[in-house]
């Protein structure tokens, strides 16, 4: 593992955080291109990708000082999104809403908008999902399988095991992701009713998290073990995109023309 990518003196960069802002950047190019294939408005959605990587981190960072402010105190205030269990996913439902407020202000269209945006969050995990590896946060069980990884270097995630051969789960999670962004760049640039590449990508992504949550070692039970934290936000991110389809607009968008308009097939 390198959760620290540099370190000078007392400054210390996080790797996880590191590439989480790489994602960020590389993904809001995505939006964007993405916005415009579709005729959006490439302002509001890039006020609307700011707004959302803001709203997420900061959001995060504030329920990660909540929840281990008794333990830590100060430290509390220093510890990186990596560390963050539950907070970043409560952070990134927060920003879901922030977004879904701004978008009917802006009057942009939403299940256009969230088409824009689902290779983006694809490609996001993806890369944070690396970060994850490097970090030490999401990791697997003991395997025994030819590729198992061992972490040998200090984590910055103190439960992560220590030379004990486990499953790569964040690489599971990083190829999926990765896959799923190629296949819904297919989907954009294909006729598709109005909410159907956000439903894909809810729906496929909540599969494969609510799948691989069962060769997660840092798993957070709820429910007295019923399910993990993580089984249930993918069975709620599957629900989200199986009702996406189902509501999805009878019109089927094509990709818009060469003038930027978007038109109805």
């Amino acid at each position: 593992m390198h959760p620290h990518l540099f370190q000078f003196g007392h400054l210390v960069v996080p790797t996880f955080g590191v590439l989480v802002a790489l994602g960020f950047v590389v993904a809001l190019a995505v939006c964007l291109r993405s916005g415009r294939l579709l005729g959006l408005p490439t302002q509001k959605l890039w006020n609307l990708a700011l707004l959302a990587a803001a709203v997420s981190i900061f959001s995060a960072k504030l329920l990660l000082a909540a929840l281990y402010w008794r333990d830590d105190g100060v430290r509390a205030l220093a510890l990186g999104l990596g560390e963050s269990g539950i907070a970043l996913p409560l952070g990134i439902l927060i920003a879901i809403g922030a977004c879904w407020l701004y978008a009917r202000h802006a009057g942009l269209p939403l299940r256009r908008t969230a088409d824009a945006l689902a290779p983006a969050l694809a490609l996001l995990s993806s890369i944070a999902a690396i970060g994850c590896l490097e970090a030490g946060c999401g990791y697997g069980t003991p395997s025994n399988l030819p590729w198992a990884i061992v972490f040998t270097g200090a984590s910055g995630i103190p439960s992560a095991p220590i030379g004990v051969p486990l499953h790569p789960t964040e690489l599971y999670s990083a190829i999926l992701e990765w896959i799923l962004f190629v296949l819904l760049l297919r989907l954009l640039h294909r006729p598709h009713g109005e909410g159907e590449v956000m439903g894909a990508w809810l729906f496929l992504s909540g599969l494969g998290r609510a799948l691989l949550a069962g060769l997660r070692g840092d798993a957070v039970p709820l429910f007295g073990g019923l399910l993990t934290v993580t089984e249930l936000g993918g069975a709620l991110m599957v629900i989200a995109g199986g009702l996406l389809w189902l509501r999805r607009g009878a019109l089927a968008i094509a990709p818009a023309p060469a003038s930027g308009e978007p038109h109805a097939l």
